[in-house]
């Protein structure tokens, strides 16, 4: 006997068995083989192949010629019949006498063989199969996939979307503000205050899958492979302009985290390569975005975008910029001209971020994602006018966040600073059904 080590399926655990594997399991009862031996040829675990075996046999009628007897039927327990033959039997049950069971339509042969005690649970492989006249109980595989195939409709699952008509319609909105730009998440917690079901963000996701919502996965901005993270680099540059107390380890603690109002990351954003960039500046606690145009990366540009910042808020900057983290880009290595006030006096702490680590001041990197999103790499910020790019600024602004208590950045700055401010600097709230996410530049 061939045992086709070498034959082997290399399957992964909790997969179904597949057509071949079914196959190869008649092929080898009929051999003679047990379940443990298949097992261990299809390098399945044995409950599963003893499973398959005992749960998808078929069991056939017996031949013409079987003696029938009331100890051989599966009703012989709780046979109740009397008087089949009628022939005036003064016998109390039928059951016992060996004429009844050749009327009894109820008689329902029972597989009981000798030869299937012990691992031995099917007829495959016996020597007497075809002499045998008792019904028999066989694998075979065509059945055992009709089975299977029958078992996987009546199990598969009933969606919400087509039994409640009230939960389809809260779908469907689901699906417009989806293809306004806004995620899933942020859409279901807008709407489960005005419909009393709802669905969770993963069932959101297989519907959008299966299409069964009015929006696609292009609707989806982050639905894309992450690319894995590369390993950090510990820098041991000293320059000057973090050699002087001004580096990231010298940072307070408290600007470190988000606990406190006040504590600012910058960067800039670039288009094309010597055209305009986008200054930003994120307040941590409130997620709040500044994007400011200037026209080049020369640090004179950067100081006076300070200037007419503290002109503006007033009193209100020295609340608001406490603490600025930035990295080591040339056009922020004027610290005493960004520091210093217009009076002369100093009106906020410059820090710098460690050479290779974006992720000191991972929050504002993390919201260059949204402006992305409006304006791709290598889209000229040139082409488009101050007040058009501070639009889509504020949409980022008044987009809820999760972290945020499902508030937008501009509710709670409002809070902070007032919306007087806000107003003089260009922002001004937008209504979760009028934002509109979609890049339409």
């Amino acid at each position: 006997m061939c045992h086709q080590e070498n034959c082997n399926l290399e399957m992964n655990k909790n997969q179904q068995l597949n057509e071949i594997e079914l196959g190869k399991i008649e092929s080898k009862l009929d051999e003679g083989w047990n379940g443990s031996k298949i097992a261990r040829y299809l390098r399945r675990d044995e409950s599963c192949v003893r499973k398959e075996i005992r749960n998808f046999s078929i069991e056939t009628a017996p031949r013409k010629n079987y003696e029938k007897r009331c100890a051989n039927c599966s009703n012989f327990d709780n046979c109740n019949m009397k008087k089949l033959c009628d022939d005036g039997c003064f016998n109390r049950n039928c059951r016992g006498c060996f004429i009844a069971p050749q009327t009894c339509k109820e008689y329902t042969s029972v597989v009981s063989c000798i030869h299937l005690k012990g691992k031995k649970r099917v007829c495959n492989g016996c020597d007497k199969k075809y002499r045998c006249n008792k019904p028999k109980r066989i694998y075979c595989a065509v059945e055992a996939s009709i089975k299977h195939s029958k078992n996987r409709k009546k199990s598969k699952k009933k969606e919400k979307l087509f039994e409640k008509p009230k939960l389809q319609e809260f779908l469907q909105k689901t699906g417009v503000l989806i293809k306004k730009g806004i995620s899933p998440e942020v859409a279901l917690r807008k709407l489960e205050n005005d419909y009393e079901e709802t669905v969770s963000l993963p069932t959101i996701y297989e519907y959008i899958d299966k299409q069964l919502i009015n929006c696609t996965n292009m609707d989806l901005r982050n639905k894309l492979k992450r690319k894995p993270k590369k390993e950090k680099r510990i820098s041991t540059d000293k320059r000057k302009h973090r050699a002087n107390g001004r580096s990231y380890d010298d940072l307070p603690v408290e600007a470190k985290g988000t606990d406190s109002f006040g504590s600012m990351e910058m960067d800039t954003v670039e288009g094309v390569k010597g055209g305009n960039l986008l200054l930003t500046l994120l307040e941590k606690q409130t997620d709040f975005l500044f994007g400011i145009p200037i026209k080049d990366k020369k640090q004179e540009s950067v100081v006076l975008e300070f200037d007419k910042l503290e002109a503006t808020l007033e009193d209100s900057f020295s609340m608001l910029f406490r603490t600025v983290l930035t990295d080591n880009g040339v056009e922020f290595l004027n610290f005493d001209g960004i520091e210093t006030g217009i009076n002369g006096e100093k009106r906020t702490s410059l820090f710098y971020a460690n050479p290779y680590a974006s992720y000191q001041k991972g929050t504002i990197e993390n919201q260059h994602r949204l402006i992305r999103f409006f304006y791709p790499k290598g889209r000229d910020f040139t082409k488009y006018k101050d007040a058009e790019i501070n639009k889509q600024i504020n949409k980022i602004n008044n987009y809820p966040r999760k972290k945020l208590g499902w508030k937008s950045p501009y509710e709670l700055m409002s809070e902070k600073i007032g919306t007087r401010l806000l107003e003089k600097l260009g922002f001004y709230y937008i209504p979760l059904d009028e934002l509109n996410m979609k890049n339409t530049a």
